[in-house]
């Protein structure tokens, strides 16, 4: 059996799956996650910067990669997205809705200067581009303010993920 998986953070990156022994069926394609918006509101329990969340906001669009899972790869998924549950919302590909697993954050922050660090806004850019999402859309992820990592062995390791297969 398989799963459909909306992936809007560093997911989006096929690369970032692979190092979680993730193989999606085929690939994957832009797809669009309405009334709702993208925020770095949740602190990664590893490294304390912010990663990529999803709330509810009218008029808000979040743009992101659909993916299909063999089952047995959610169960990876899940493991490795700490902090995270998972969610049925509807997506739209192509014009059409499909219902898809999304992650969410399970205690969102409320912390206002939370940043990303510039390895993982690498990720969702370059995420983006493997798969072709709006560019109005890449110019919003490429304007996100980031923070540089103060570990610099793991900025270079993060920074070598390569998101194109």
């Amino acid at each position: 059996m398989t799963a459909k998986v909306f992936a809007y953070g560093s997911n989006m990156c096929s690369g970032r799956l692979r190092l979680y022994n993730v193989s999606p069926q085929g690939a994957g394609q832009a797809a669009l996650l309405k009334e709702y918006s993208l925020c770095f509101n949740k602190r990664s329990e590893k490294d304390r910067s912010g990663k990529a969340n999803v709330e509810p906001q009218a008029g808000g669009e979040v743009w992101g990669v659909l993916y299909e899972v063999l089952d047995a790869d959610l169960e990876k998924l899940d493991l490795c997205e700490g902090g995270y549950r998972r969610a049925i919302h509807r997506v739209c590909i192509n014009a059409i809705e499909v219902e898809a697993w999304v992650y969410v954050a399970r205690n969102p922050s409320r912390d206002a200067s939370l940043r990303p660090y510039t390895w993982y806004q690498r990720l969702l850019v370059d995420g983006a581009v493997e798969h072709a999402l709006p560019p109005l859309y890449l110019d919003r992820l490429v304007a996100i303010e980031a923070a540089q990592d103060p570990d610099s062995s793991r900025d270079r390791k993060m920074r070598e993920i390569l998101c194109a297969r």
